[in-house]
């Protein structure tokens, strides 16, 4: 009997030739058999990449195809992430287990050096994912008041979200750049708002990621640029030449009463206003 997961790699191939021939009932056929096989798991979802299949659906012209690729791809997350929570309990669980006595006293880590044990980097089982995830993690860890635990789960949502919407499911250039952009925004000493809106849900990592640098910037940079915005635009303004029409002039070259003038500014004060029709 085949397992789920040589059962959801031949469906997968079923649903890609399907939808790349735009046979829409087959691939709402492939989607209704995922429904039923897949029992899903991190290793299942990173190793069958049914996850990024189904996950180009969830934006499909038919309706039907559309709403059941999102309904598969919010179960299978919800479900993973119960995973990735009881597998942390249980870990917690047996390291609390553990007597004190098998501990030496010499190596025990101080206060400020312990972290809760359910902070766990390795958690992703992607040397690169687990990276940004500690990298994320840092940058947020500059503001004080706020648990790791909090921290911590933030930082798995912001690096979830960057793999689904920069990444398109996968880990990618586009995906290490806009970890990196996050992180620099997020560290940065002069700008604690932006923490601080992240860390208390005012700014969902669905969100974030989509931000630019300048949408992220602190309320006194924002307002400095619109004043040097404001600035230029003032200076651009009072380059212009001020023009009028009138008819008390007539010109020189058409004979035309119907003239446009403007003055300006020259090195002799005395020379004439200039005149064009």
């Amino acid at each position: 009997m085949e397992s789920c997961a040589e059962q959801t790699k031949k469906l997968n191939k079923q649903l890609t030739k399907a939808a790349s021939e735009g046979n829409t009932d087959d691939v709402f056929a492939a989607l209704k058999l995922l429904e039923q096989v897949v029992e899903p798991s991190e290793e299942l979802i990173r190793s069958t990449k049914i996850g990024v299949a189904v996950g180009k659906l969830r934006t499909h012209a038919d309706t039907r195809i559309a709403n059941l690729a999102k309904s598969l791809v919010k179960n299978w997350k919800t479900q993973v992430e119960k995973q990735r929570r009881e597998a942390s309990a249980k870990e917690k669980a047996k390291k609390e287990e553990a007597s004190p006595s098998d501990i030496p006293a010499a190596s025990a880590p101080s206060k400020s050096e312990n972290k809760p044990v359910n902070v766990d980097f390795e958690i992703l089982n992607d040397k690169t994912r687990n990276a940004c995830l500690k990298l994320l993690y840092s940058s947020l860890e500059l503001t004080s008041g706020v648990g790791a635990q909090q921290m911590f789960q933030i930082s798995m949502q912001i690096e979830q979200a960057t793999l689904d919407t920069i990444g398109r499911g996968n880990v990618n250039g586009d995906y290490r750049s806009k970890i990196r952009s996050l992180s620099l925004n997020l560290k940065d000493k002069n700008n604690p708002e932006l923490r601080e809106q992240v860390l208390q849900g005012e700014i969902p990592a669905e969100k974030l990621v989509v931000m630019r640098s300048e949408d992220m910037a602190s309320s006194a940079r924002k307002a400095e640029r619109e004043r040097l915005q404001q600035q230029n635009l003032h200076n651009a303004k009072g380059a212009e030449a001020q023009e009028a029409e009138t008819d008390a002039f007539q010109c020189g070259k058409c004979k035309q009463r119907k003239t446009r003038y403007y003055q300006m500014q020259t090195r002799s004060a005395d020379e004439p206003m200039y005149v064009q029709s």
